[in-house]
């Protein structure tokens, strides 16, 4: 699913605030700062995210030539994550619990003894297996400040707000028919006409076509 490949699903958003004249020039630094890292089987979070090649998800070694195409700002937003599957884990758990309760004659550990215990059966497992991978495109028109990003999730858009600000340092306002009346310069009458609108079917219903 994308902007280069899959089906075109997307939601599209408005970038607003203190926009550099030149993009490409004030932010490859940051972009690169931003650029997805891979994650460590001893790291306390569960997922990170970051920039990637919009072609190529596993290249996070970006350049000018990788990320700006004529006016267009394209990136991939990648996100791995951590699955251990739940009856893998609990296997492994009580495997572990047997025998550290052996190993100190104890018939049950205390809380604290189990998270810890939890902690060190999930590190040992995540050293063999490889996190999910996930890549959405984002695609940011600098000629008329639009983006798209390819995914419909309110999550992945969260995640990309919070990636996008602190890279390009402005702000993203989804799109919603305020806001496109808003871009439109609607004067006080034509926004108040805009507001009373209600939704209509354009496609006659099947019963009445026939």
């Amino acid at each position: 699913m994308g902007a280069l490949r899959g089906s075109l699903t997307f939601s599209r958003f408005y970038v607003t605030g203190d926009i550099p004249d030149d993009v490409p020039g004030t932010t490859l630094k940051r972009i690169r700062a931003n650029a997805f890292q891979p994650l460590s089987p001893d790291d306390e979070k569960n997922e990170g995210a970051g920039w990637a090649n919009i072609e190529e998800p596993f290249d996070t070694d970006l350049d000018h030539e990788k990320v700006f195409y004529n006016e267009y700002v394209c990136l991939g937003l990648r996100l791995d994550r951590w699955v251990i599957p739940g009856p893998l884990l609990k296997a492994h758990l009580r495997e572990a619990e047997q025998a550290l309760l052996a190993k100190r004659g104890l018939e049950r550990l205390g809380r604290q003894a189990k998270a810890d215990l939890k902690t060190m059966v999930v590190r040992k497992l995540r050293r063999q297996l490889v996190p999910s991978m996930k890549s959405y495109d984002m695609v940011w028109n600098l000629r008329t400040n639009v983006l798209h990003l390819y995914s419909q999730s309110e999550r992945i858009a969260a995640l990309l707000d919070d990636l996008f600000k602190r890279t390009f340092k402005v702000d993203l306002v989804p799109e919603s028919p305020g806001t496109a009346a808003d871009r439109l310069g609607l004067d006080a009458t034509e926004v108040r006409s805009f507001a009373g609108l209600e939704p209509m079917t354009l496609a006659r219903l099947e019963e009445e076509a026939r």
